[in-house]
């Protein structure tokens, strides 16, 4: 009976994931990445990915359920402005303070946002809608006429990369505890969040 293809798989994404997490995607190799998954076979991720493109994007496939699931519930709950802004920022404080596979998840995310090689719309392309068009409707319609449209998009497209670095920094542990933790940085990241959004203008 022949051996099943998923163990190596599996073993090939834990892989990518970590070193992506800690060196970016720019600063990991495949050939890294087969060695840290030990697989010995030269052509083991070709065979299951094709190419890095490939294996990004069921890396992908398998990690941003928890981010969308996460922030389709928050959607659902969402009455006020803290908890529209909760939407966007929330689940990356709560993978940051949580356990070591979603702090991984994060942390990789980051990454894949700071890669100069991939544009935005790169990067949109390979991690889809992750649940926040709904939420931006819903602070467009909370906030009124100010700030414009083209600046509160903005303000959404910057906060969300900030807040996600924010996230992988406190991720990988450079954190001040002494100062606060992990509940009061949860819940000053949707703060910051929607202080920035709100801001005069």
């Amino acid at each position: 009976m022949p051996r099943s293809p998923e163990p190596a798989r599996r073993q090939i994404l834990d892989a990518a994931l970590q070193l992506f997490a800690a060196n970016g995607i720019s600063g990991t190799s495949l050939r890294e990445i087969r060695l840290a998954a030990n697989q010995r076979n030269a052509a083991a991720l070709q065979y299951h990915f094709t190419d890095k493109e490939g294996l990004l994007r069921a890396l992908l496939e398998r990690e941003l359920p928890l981010l969308i699931e996460r922030r389709t519930a928050l959607l659902a709950e969402a009455d006020d402005l803290w908890s529209i802004a909760a939407v966007f920022v929330l689940p990356f404080a709560e993978m940051a303070t949580g356990s070591a596979h979603e702090r991984d998840v994060v942390q990789f995310l980051s990454q894949l946002h700071d890669d100069t090689s991939y544009s935005l719309d790169d990067i949109t392309a390979l991690i889809g809608d992750t649940g926040t068009p709904k939420a931006a409707e819903m602070l467009r319609a909370a906030l009124g006429p100010v700030p414009r449209p083209e600046v509160l998009n903005e303000r959404i497209r910057v906060g969300l990369n900030s807040y996600l670095h924010a996230a992988a920094i406190w991720a990988r542990g450079q954190r001040r505890a002494h100062l606060v933790g992990d509940e009061v940085f949860r819940k000053n990241m949707v703060d910051m969040f929607l202080g920035a959004l709100v801001a005069p203008y």
